[in-house]
């Protein structure tokens, strides 16, 4: 589809989520499921963020786009015992009518600790008093807070982990190559301890493969998501 034809067809009310499991790998079961906007066409078919995302801030949408992401999440979810993340952007965690929307949903929900909002690593570093209010609403609200997109930087981590966070997410190649460079290895041991003793937990995103999941196993990651165990779906 061309973007001449997104435009045209483009409507919120048509963005929906789709589901995706984290896996915890020592039980082989769904621990819980990340929610990613897709928008449905009129023929029913689904398009990435990155498909659209250009029209959502032309139309200055961004904070309706998570709105209708939670909204439709938190009533899908509502009366199944299963935890769920939702993603927001650097935008979100300054909008105050979104801190004042968590504030309104949670206070209505059944079990905050549910809800796990995501947060990329990028946009946790760009403004750090911005990130680290919001994750302390968050908290305070009783929901988690996932930092998203790691790029291994040790750095980074002992930053990040100085917020209250309760996951971080690094890329399943990470310890793949970590396999084979003994000090990229030694970093990401440290800094996998360090999370541990944090009670941070540590998920491998972007599983494509065996050869990657296995990876996993030296390092004892025990959570992971990717399309080697599901793409994203329109329901659970």
């Amino acid at each position: 589809m061309q973007v001449a034809e997104v435009t045209e067809q483009f409507n919120i009310d048509n963005v929906v989520p789709f589901f995706q499991p984290i896996m915890d790998l020592n039980h082989n079961a769904v621990a819980s499921y990340e929610c990613l906007a897709r928008l449905i066409s009129f023929e029913q078919r689904a398009f990435l963020p990155s498909d659209f995302l250009h029209l959502i801030e032309r139309k200055d949408l961004a904070a309706e786009l998570t709105q209708t992401i939670f909204n439709r999440s938190a009533n899908y979810f509502r009366h199944i015992n299963t935890a769920w993340n939702v993603n927001v952007s650097l935008s979100d965690m300054s909008d105050v009518g979104i801190a004042n929307f968590f504030k309104a949903q949670v206070s209505q929900y059944p079990n905050p600790q549910r809800i796990s909002i995501e947060v990329t690593a990028a946009s946790a570093l760009h403004n750090k008093q911005v990130f680290e209010a919001f994750s302390t609403m968050c908290f305070e609200l009783g929901m988690k807070v996932v930092i998203d997109h790691l790029s291994g930087q040790l750095d980074e981590i002992e930053y990040l982990l100085s917020f209250p966070i309760s996951a971080m997410k690094l890329s399943a190649q990470l310890f793949v190559d970590a396999a084979h460079d003994t000090d990229l290895e030694h970093n990401l041991i440290s800094y996998l301890a360090l999370a541990k003793m944090k009670g941070v937990l540590a998920i491998a995103e972007h599983v494509e493969n065996q050869k990657m999941l296995s990876c996993l196993t030296k390092f004892n990651v025990s959570y992971a998501q990717g399309f080697y165990f599901s793409q994203p779906k329109a329901a659970v």
